[in-house]
């Protein structure tokens, strides 16, 4: 068949105007597509007016079966069956379906006619209707000049291509679309041009270039088809009636006389025919009634036609009597020629529909369908040659396709018309010949009866009319699709039903012989079954008792969908799942049917219905559907196939599965694994079945974020979530060379689940050794090595766990980082490795880079634990720029922007370790700081780090890239494989790997975690050091107060001298603070290294632990609640001025609001009876003499219902009096272990030198 089912669609409902101006809107690109449901196979358009500017939204269901297809416009013009709008989108639909851009459309081409969509012949265009293989074989063709032109006629080719023993008739033709048919004998069906056609279009390519068929086309074709829009030909004298005129190239129509007027269609006959007069169609009766009465239109079902299929459509138009309208036409009727122009407005408004509603019964227009509808139907040209007698099976079937819904359409539209009549057989059309009918648009349905008689058996044909059976004989037929009964006009259901009556007319029965008997029951019986009822006598019936089914599942894919259609099969026969009544099989003659288990057909439904959360079904079409993700993910496809193995479940179609054809078989890995100085090789690969893919396949996949691998053969080889959870880290992480993954050494972790894998017995002894050690570290088994003995400190389990993870990174040449919590000794730990490991290297020296404030803590911390260890502090304006300063001290203390600063001076010096503290401070990989720590001389690194992720994952990259260089891969593809996965999406599988690839160089431990190794309560002292600008200010102040108050002194006494010592202490204390909350006439600006410090601590430090700050002056809680807002922290506030109902409420904030972690409290405010047991870090910001107000203070966390051990740190400045106050309490342990409640008191006990100190 020529046409597409849409196409016949079109052409079926639309008129010629409607068609034409569809047609116009395609050809100028007004349609676009909106979107498309394969599932549901509806597609949506946007189709733009061809008059104004404006679109519309066309609709179309079904477009897959079109017998079901629904079309939706929503113009105001869509009143008709079709509309322009509708028309358009159906040209563009189907050209979508026939190229194959819809994944659904599995298009089997037939040679005998296929269209190629392509304007001109050109290699590119031809490339895509063929294959490279039918390509090469065309072009050899070619170049032979193997096809042999034996007709050129202007639009059509015809050529004769040898192939082997066969020579292959080729025929193209430029249609009026543009676009060319072509035909050839050959059964090529995957693409729409076969090795023959292609070879003839090749040879016309390069003997005449791709123009030739524009060049050759017969114009004088269109031009006759402009004529004939007015009734005229080339043949007529057009002189003085019209001209024509040409532009790019193409002829145009100009009316010169304007009395001539277009025909309501075009002829289709011969000018000759158009002269002759059909004998149905003459004026049988000229009398003109004697009053002028509106004439009315009847509907005639004229029987004595001599075309096939013998009845036609005729319009009659005539007077009637109002009150006796059913009678019929009083005075003669005229019979209206259709082909004519016919002036409409001479009839009611409501019957003037009736002109081009039967106008398509006429044989003219279903010529007009059969020229476009057949293969080169153009070759048609009289529907008296075509149509005289019964024509062969492939005409016919066009013209019940064209008239069927025809026929079934006028009778249901015009069921209410009261002048619808029947000729009976005679040759004119006369009102008395014509008897009175009505038409109804209920169908009949034949149903047939089998019985055994004697030798024979009879198949008869009867009748379901209005729900009633008839025999054959009290039903006329008039043909094929008519059938009439009781004065009422019935058209037949469905295309089947239709050829079905070719084998029972006309007796409406078939007789077989018994011998012939059992093909004809196998062949075509049990086909005519399916299509109609058909009952069987009980004596040729053998009836089965209920059986167990047979499983079946058909599988197909709908753009992203899995399409699964069950079945079930009953003694060879299959039925589909939402199939009614037994099943019938027939077998030696006798029909067995079937009893249906409808248990164990419901049992397999609902297991389908629960494979998948996602599993969903069409209950009007029968089939499940699941998306193509979910068939991949998580396994499923593998349990789905062990789940149809279990209920033995015969699948089929999956070999034609284009994207969803998965290897059944579960990957099975090899791996071999080679060793070089610091890398190892791996080789990886994966076997499903007898199919096999290297790494470069797999690393690709697994970039892609996939599951599955394209294999060879073109099916999907699925990765399952264990091998991916087993095997990604390693391919993410490894470089490909030479089809090989190398990897880092210090990557030994991502290969130690894969040791059952290798064969390699000395790589299975050097993984397991390493990651064997590790264990026994990470779960506290350190019998095997002891800290030195030269440290002064007793380490607690968890500690002396950290002092062994320190030297065996040592061992392994890997950088690692300490990270337990804040409070938890890490300095202690680093300190006692440096002197571990300063035993096996006496020449060793160490560089330690901290932030500004924790250079004193470093240098009390070697003091106390490693005083045998010498330290230089690199910082400050008066700092040495020469390595040979460093000579004699075993570790070199410096901040982070000393280093940046003097970095050129620092790589140039050799260091066995660089340990950076608090090494998030070099998180942001581009900064300066970052990238100086790259440049460092060092054999090994170490980091210290109490929150090494502060904000996010990518904090970790520039910290482990500085430890081991590359360990993460490059920055791009760390922030695209890790970081954004895990803070963006929080793909748990990410995180997995990430803890897998960093725990053998991040070894963390929280307070919870060592709890019981802990004391209840730890005391730490922060030393901070003022900036030059903090520092100014306290120098003025206290070289005034130093010269004031020992004057004095001098010249009072101690005794009256207090008031005025008090105050200068207290002013220094202030300065100590901050400058900004001195009382003075004169303001100084804010410059507090204290806030800076808390600002560290509480954002890079203490985590989501609860933190208590105390202080003793308002003005200082006053600038750390800007800090903390400004910073956007949430925190409770009290002082001595908060009433009591305000401070209960800031105390159950802080209690139980989680995003509360700071509580600002006035020293001598935090009284008795406050518990605030939610927090365990405390810090004190300006301590001072008094410890027992400090203990109350820290002793707000450590009450009854606390399960937490506390930190409490105390902040000064170095260089101040609060350091001295420190000296001096160490001095006077007595005087320091007083519980004194005032000041007064405790300066009472103060000598002159201690005041002296004190200023100094």
């Amino acid at each position: 068949m020529s046409l597409p089912p849409l196409l016949r669609h079109v052409y079926n409902h639309g008129t010629e105007e409607v068609i034409r101006r569809g047609k116009k809107i395609f050809f100028t690109s007004g349609v676009q597509m909106l979107d498309v449901d394969h599932l549901l196979e509806q597609v949506r358009f946007r189709v733009r007016n061809d008059v104004y500017q404006n679109y519309y939204t066309v609709t179309i269901n079904k477009y897959m079966d079109t017998e079901h297809l629904s079309v939706r416009c929503q113009c105001p013009y869509n009143l008709g069956e079709i509309c322009r709008h509708e028309v358009a989108a159906l040209f563009q639909l189907n050209d979508l379906l026939q190229s194959g851009f819809f994944e659904n459309t599995d298009i089997k081409y037939d040679q005998k006619h296929t269209v190629i969509r392509m304007r001109q012949v050109n290699m590119q265009m031809i490339r895509v209707f063929t294959s490279s293989e039918i390509m090469e074989e065309a072009q050899s063709l070619a170049n032979r000049t193997a096809a042999i032109i034996t007709e050129k006629k202007s639009d059509s080719v015809e050529a004769e291509v040898p192939d082997g023993d066969l020579t292959y008739k080729v025929i193209i033709r430029r249609n009026e679309e543009k676009y060319f048919d072509t035909s050839c004998g050959c059964d090529e069906e995957n693409y729409p041009i076969c090795v023959h056609k292609t070879a003839v279009f090749l040879q016309i390519l390069k003997a005449y270039g791709h123009q030739y068929f524009q060049s050759m086309q017969d114009w004088d074709v269109q031009k006759n088809k402009l004529l004939g829009l007015y009734g005229y030909s080339l043949d007529d004298d057009l002189t003085g009636k019209f001209t024509f005129t040409y532009e790019n190239g193409k002829p145009f129509l100009r009316v010169l006389d304007k009395s001539i007027k277009k025909v309501s269609a075009p002829s289709s006959e011969p000018k000759v025919a158009a002269q002759q007069t059909v004998p149905q169609q003459t004026t049988a009766e000229v009398s003109a009634p004697e009053k002028a009465d509106q004439a009315r239109l009847g509907i005639v079902l004229d029987t004595s036609a001599k075309w096939y299929p013998f009845v036609n459509v005729a319009l009659v138009s005539g007077v009637t009597d109002d009150e006796r309208e059913g009678e019929g036409f009083i005075n003669g009727i005229e019979v209206l020629e259709l082909q004519q122009y016919i002036n409409a407005h001479k009839y009611r408004n409501d019957e003037r529909e009736l002109i081009p509603a039967t106008r398509k019964f006429h044989p003219v227009e279903i010529l007009k369908y059969l020229k476009k509808n057949l293969p080169f139907g153009d070759l048609y040209d009289d529907y008296r040659q075509v149509l005289k007698d019964v024509p062969n099976e492939e005409v016919k079937e066009q013209v019940w396709e064209y008239l069927l819904p025809k026929y079934q359409k006028l009778l249901d539209r015009y069921s209410a018309h009261h002048l619808c009549f029947i000729n009976r057989g005679t040759k004119e059309l006369t009102s008395k010949s014509i008897e009175a009918i009505e038409f109804t648009g209920k169908k009949v349905h034949p149903q047939l009866s089998v019985m055994k008689k004697g030798k024979t058996y009879e198949v008869e044909l009867s009748w379901n009319v209005d729900d009633a059976y008839l025999p054959f004989s009290e039903v006329k037929m008039l043909n094929n699709a008519l059938v009439e009964h009781d004065f009422k006009i019935y058209a037949l259901g469905n295309m089947a039903e239709v050829s079905l009556m070719d084998d029972f007319l006309p007796e409406g029965k078939v007789v077989v012989d018994s011998k012939d008997w059992n093909q004809f029951l196998v062949e075509k019986l049990m086909k005519w079954s399916q299509l109609v009822h058909v009952v069987f006598d009980e004596e040729i019936i053998e009836r089965v008792e209920k059986t167990k089914p047979e499983y079946r599942l058909y599988l197909r894919e709908r753009e992203q969908m899995l399409v699964l259609k069950p079945a079930f099969v009953y003694s060879g026969v299959e039925i589909e799942w939402g199939f009614f009544g037994d099943v019938i099989e027939p077998k030696d003659g006798i029909v067995k049917v079937i009893q249906r288990s409808e248990e164990d057909e419901q049992n397999f439904i609902q297991m389908m219905r629960n494979l998948h959360t996602d599993m969903q079904q069409n209950m009007k079409e029968h089939f499940f559907y699941i998306i193509a993700t979910s068939v991949l993910a998580q396994n499923w496809f593998f349990r789905f196939i062990e789940e149809m193995k279990e209920w033995n479940v015969e699948l089929f179609g999956f070999e034609q599965l284009k994207n969803l054809r998965i290897n059944s078989n579960k990957p099975k890995t090899r791996i071999t694994v080679g060793s070089g100085i610091d890398w190892f090789d791996t080789s990886v690969e994966l076997v499903f079945g007898d199919q096999a893919v290297g790494i470069t396949a797999v690393k690709n996949a697994i970039k892609q974020k996939q599951n599955f691998i394209k294999l060879g053969d073109g099916s999907i080889g699925l990765l399952p979530e264990e091998w991916l959870q087993k095997y990604a880290l390693l391919i993410k992480m490894g470089e490909e060379k030479g089809g090989k993954l190398r990897l880092k050494k210090y990557h030994f972790s991502v290969l130690d689940e894969m040791l059952e894998d290798l064969d390699e017995d000395a790589m299975v002894a050097e993984l397991e050794q390493k990651k064997e050690r590790l264990s026994h570290i990470i779960d506290n088994n350190f019998t095997d090595l002891k800290p030195p003995k030269e440290l002064k400190a007793e380490l607690r389990p968890y500690q002396l766990a950290g002092f062994q993870w320190l030297v065996f990174l040592n061992e392994a040449g890997w950088g690692g980082i300490l990270a337990d919590d804040m409070g938890l000794g890490k300095t202690v730990q680093a300190l006692a490795f440096f002197l571990h490991y300063k035993q096996k290297n006496p020449e060793a020296r160490f560089l330690v880079v901290c932030p500004t404030t924790l250079i004193y803590n470093w240098e009390n911390e070697i003091n106390k634990f490693t005083p045998g260890i010498t330290y230089k502090i690199h910082h400050g304006p008066k700092r040495t720029l020469t390595p040979s300063e460093f000579d004699g001290f075993d570790i070199i203390i410096t901040t982070y922007g000393t280093m940046r600063s003097d970095i050129k001076m620092l790589k140039e010096t050799p260091f066995d370790y660089a340990l950076l503290d608090e090494s998030q401070s070099i998180k942001n990989p581009q900064s300066q700081v970052a990238k100086a720590s790259l440049l460092l001389n060092t054999k090994n690194r170490v980091a210290l780090s109490g929150t090494p992720v502060q904000n996010n994952t990518f904090d970790l990259y520039a910290q482990l890239n500085f430890l081991n260089p590359g360990i993460l891969g490059s920055r791009e593809f760390f922030m695209n494989e890790f970081a954004t996965p895990i803070d963006k999406f929080q793909e748990r599988e990410i995180v997995d790997q990430l803890k897998k690839l960093t725990y053998p160089f991040l070894l963390r431990r929280t307070k919870e975690q060592v709890a019981k190794d802990l004391p209840e309560k730890t005391e730490t002292l922060l030393v901070c050091e003022m900036e030059k600008e903090q520092r100014k200010v306290y120098e003025h102040f206290r070289n005034a107060y130093q010269s004031q108050i020992l004057g004095m002194i001098e010249q009072q006494g101690m005794q009256k001298s207090q008031m005025h010592i008090l105050q200068g202490l207290t002013k220094l204390r202030q300065i100590c603070d901050s400058p900004a909350i001195l009382n003075e006439d004169e303001s100084y600006p804010n410059h507090s290294v204290k806030l800076d410090e808390l600002s560290r601590e509480i954002t890079e430090n203490t985590g989501q632990h609860k933190v208590l700050i105390f202080s003793q002056f308002l003005g200082m809680l006053g600038l750390i609640r800007q800090k903390l807002e400004k910073q956007k922290i949430p925190y409770s506030y009290f002082d001595g001025s908060t009433s009591a109902t305000e401070r209960e409420k800031s105390i159950q904030r802080f209690q139980n609001d989680e995003d509360c972690r700071v509580f600002l409290i006035s020293l001598k405010a935090g009284g008795i009876g406050l518990n605030l047991t939610a927090a365990d870090y405390v810090y004190i910001v300006d301590p001072w003499w008094n410890p027992a107000v400090e203990q109350q203070a820290i002793d707000r966390t450590h009450r009854i219902g606390q399960t937490k051990n506390i930190f409490a740190y105390r902040l000064i400045c170095k260089d101040t009096i609060e350091e001295k106050m420190l000296i001096l309490q160490e001095r006077k342990r007595a005087l320091a272990s007083e519980l004194v409640s005032e000041d007064n008191a405790f300066l009472k006990k103060l000598t002159r030198d201690d005041i002296a100190f004190l200023f100094s």
